[in-house]
């Protein structure tokens, strides 16, 4: 058990400390359009919802600017606004949501600094050309959700320092988007949720690199054993589902440590997880149909784990 709980406190621990040198890019004070006169204590402006033509001139003089939100005004000129942000060279993440953008100008390339961008919810934007644009820069992190996204074009292969893509809200269901994914050789975070995705691909098991992935709220019966590829992932989240039985090859995953398999239709556990090794520590299984014969299996079956829970809905 302390072997375990070792394995648990490094994982926390090494999520939070993710963003410990992050805190006033994330979690500092963030300000609105009106600007304030020491500039030197603004990392965060949010210009959302402004309808907004132009950037404001009052924006360049935040020189320690991290992050700035220009969601939701499409008639931005962009090309004009990068160009002015090309100044903040603190600058490294970018929120262009509900833009109605089809075409990111090149100006994008300037803003050399850039570690995440946002352009969800713009499901007309040519994602090719948008990869092609930003390959160089030192992206981490892009969210993608909401934009209709079938397949990824492979150029998605360039960002070299991707980590973490959020596809959510998608319909993403061909087999090549998930080889491209499976080149990226940083990508540590995955969210596949909300896809209306019947199945997985096989090549699934090409991501053998991620970490962390999200595959919940779909309408998944059951999981590939490719999946058993996937050397590295430490969590699965797979609640909202249609399982009707705890998927098998969560055994074979030979790092997995934790999986959320709550709100689906479970209603038994495989003998293979009395009869097979394996690191899983950690399961959720609130709001599935277990009755109190299988529940007390999996309690003494998995008594060892430092997390097990079966809550259920109060009717």
């Amino acid at each position: 058990m302390n072997n375990k709980f070792n394995i648990y406190y490094y994982l926390v621990l090494s999520v939070l400390c993710s963003g410990c040198n992050t805190y006033t890019t994330f979690y500092s004070k963030t300000y609105t359009a009106n600007p304030i006169n020491d500039t030197s204590k603004v990392y965060r402006l949010d210009l959302s919802n402004q309808n907004l033509e132009v950037l404001p001139d009052y924006v360049t003089n935040y020189k320690d600017l991290k992050m700035i939100d220009l969601s939701n005004n499409p008639n931005l000129k962009l090309d004009q606004v990068f160009k002015k942000l090309n100044l903040l060279v603190r600058l490294e993440v970018l929120n262009l949501d509900n833009m109605n953008i089809s075409t990111l100008p090149e100006s994008i390339k300037m803003l050399s600094h850039l570690k995440q961008i946002s352009i969800a919810h713009n499901p007309n934007l040519n994602l090719e050309h948008t990869f092609d644009l930003i390959s160089e820069l030192p992206i981490e992190f892009i969210n993608l959700k909401g934009n209709n996204i079938e397949e990824l074009p492979g150029n998605i292969s360039k960002l070299h320092s991707l980590r973490d893509v959020n596809l959510s809200y998608n319909k993403l269901k061909g087999k090549e988007s998930y080889v491209h994914l499976g080149a990226l050789p940083r990508l540590y975070s995955l969210w596949l949720d909300h896809n209306d995705l019947d199945e997985l691909p096989v090549t699934i098991g090409l991501l053998n690199q991620v970490h962390f992935l999200y595959i919940d709220h779909n309408n998944l019966k059951v999981l590939p054993n490719e999946m058993s590829e996937m050397k590295k992932t430490w969590v699965v989240h797979a609640g909202y589902n249609k399982f009707r039985e705890l998927p098998e090859v969560f055994t074979k995953m030979r790092s997995l440590f934790m999986v959320h398999v709550n709100n689906n239709n479970i209603q038994s556990i495989p003998e293979v997880y009395s009869t097979q090794k394996y690191t899983l520590s950690g399961l959720i299984l609130d709001n599935n149909p277990i009755n109190k014969t299988e529940k007390r299996k999996a309690q003494k079956l998995f008594k060892g784990f430092f997390l097990l829970s079966f809550e259920q809905k109060k009717q």
